[in-house]
């Protein structure tokens, strides 16, 4: 259920409250005419009246009021995108170092050549480059290969249909058919073509005496042999010589007689070490944990459920008025909401409530601007099912446009907005009963305290 107990204990009191007059009105009435002869009869008025009141309150208590007051705004049928990225510790890896001067040694080459040598009478050999081009013999595929028609003659059966009779006309074959036999199907040769044919034959001695016997052919099929022409592709070839050329290398050595030089040039060997200053890195990576945004989401179906809104009085006043009890005029306000995730998806998350927002517009008499009264704004304890309660006192009057506006936000990004028509009577020369109005709608604006509605 919707209501706590203490709602509905204020609920109850109201009701009461609304008809305390008319009920102490008869019981006066009855104690003055207890004597009389009416007396019977008033007691039994207040009886009925009664037994009414309890029936009304406690069997329909929220009849009073229905859908047409309170009003919502349904957030819509189209899916919207839920955005559940969030920031996540992970450990990444930090490529990082920095390079340092270390002091080396390195041997550092002076050795030269002495470039030496004489000429000399004799004989000596030389290298002599030549080379020569002689043919050979190589051979080359030629592929003769093409598609080749070939020509074949296939027996097919072609329909015809004639009949051939043996041993009679057709006029002795129509006398006598009752006496025919189906024999089946055979195959025959007739004028040098070969048939197919149905047999029937009769036999047949009449009591006369005698006997009738003819055969009769039924053609059906013709064998005839039909040309065919088919087209096959036939690989061929062969390997053709030609002759090619190739260069031979014919470089050699020669004994030649004369003056050449004789090379006596050596290398002398020399050097020294240094010092030298070398950069090396120094390698500092390491892991390390930090905050990176993960990206993630899902569609969400739009919500639904109901919103069920409690006021207490039905007829509001402004703050400077006294009720019954001596304290400044207010309106007790408890929201209700219960979200409906029946046809959630699987993966999807529940569906709650996380902040409200409720004001009241006020609307002022003689076109005197409209003021906002904020009841109330702030985040709640997420839940599908849930309750506030609220007190709100009005420093301005308000005619029948002034309107209470109610706020719904889901965790998933939802807005469900609910309203009803809110006035607040500013009346001065009026006594207000115990529970702070009059039950009069020709006397005050509003009268309502009790609304329900689906979105």
């Amino acid at each position: 259920m919707f209501f706590n107990n203490s709602i509905k204990k204020q609920s109850i009191k109201n009701h009461i409250n609304e008809r305390n007059v008319c009920f102490l009105l008869i019981l006066g009435f009855f104690k003055n005419k207890q004597r009389s002869k009416f007396a019977g009869y008033a007691y039994f008025l207040t009886i009925i009246f009664i037994f009414i009141f309890f029936i009304q309150m406690f069997s329909f208590p929220t009849a009073i009021h229905g859908d047409e007051w309170l009003k919502v705004e349904s957030p819509g049928q189209e899916k919207i995108w839920v955005d559940t990225s969030h920031w996540e510790s992970k450990e990444v890896y930090i490529n990082d170092g920095y390079y340092r001067e270390i002091e080396k040694k390195r041997w550092v080459d002076t050795s030269y050549i002495v470039n030496d040598g004489y000429w000399k009478t004799g004989n000596y050999r030389v290298w002599v480059k030549s080379s020569k081009t002689v043919p050979y013999t190589e051979y080359r595929y030629v592929d003769t290969s093409c598609w080749e028609a070939t020509v074949s003659y296939v027996e097919v059966q072609k329909p015809v249909y004639f009949s051939k009779i043996y041993g009679t006309d057709s006029y002795g074959w129509s006398v006598y058919s009752f006496a025919s036999k189906y024999k089946g199907m055979k195959q025959i040769t007739y004028n040098g073509e070969k048939y197919l044919v149905h047999v029937y034959t009769i036999d047949y001695r009449p009591a006369r005496g005698g006997q009738v016997y003819a055969v009769k052919y039924v053609f059906v099929f013709k064998f005839v042999k039909e040309k065919r022409t088919s087209t096959n592709w036939v690989s061929s070839g062969y390997w053709k010589p030609y002759t090619d050329y190739r260069v031979i290398d014919t470089s050699h050595w020669e004994e030649r007689t004369g003056v050449y030089w004789v090379d006596t040039s050596y290398k002398v060997e020399s050097g020294h070490w240094e010092n030298y200053i070398e950069k090396q890195w120094v390698d500092t990576s390491h892991y390390e944990y930090k905050n990176t945004l993960v990206s993630s989401g899902y569609y969400a179906e739009p919500f639904h459920g109901k919103i069920t809104v409690q006021k207490s009085p039905e007829y509001i006043f402004t703050r400077w008025h006294k009720n019954g009890q001596g304290s400044d005029c207010g309106m007790e306000l408890a929201i209700m909401w219960e979200i409906d995730n029946s046809e959630r998806q699987k993966d999807e998350e529940l569906k709650k409530i996380g902040r409200l927002y409720i004001y009241q517009e006020t609307i002022r008499y003689k076109d005197k601007g409209i003021i906002k009264t904020v009841i109330f704004d702030k985040a709640v304890s997420p839940s599908e099912k849930g309750s506030i309660e609220t007190f709100t006192r009005f420093d301005y009057a308000g005619n029948e446009k002034s309107t209470l506006h109610i706020y719904l936000y889901a965790q998933s990004g939802e807005v469900v907005h609910a309203y009803f028509s809110n006035p607040v009577n500013g009346y001065r020369s009026i006594n207000i009963g115990y529970n702070g109005t009059s039950n009069k709608a020709e006397s005050f604006s509003g009268g309502h305290n009790f609304g329900e509605v689906i979105f």
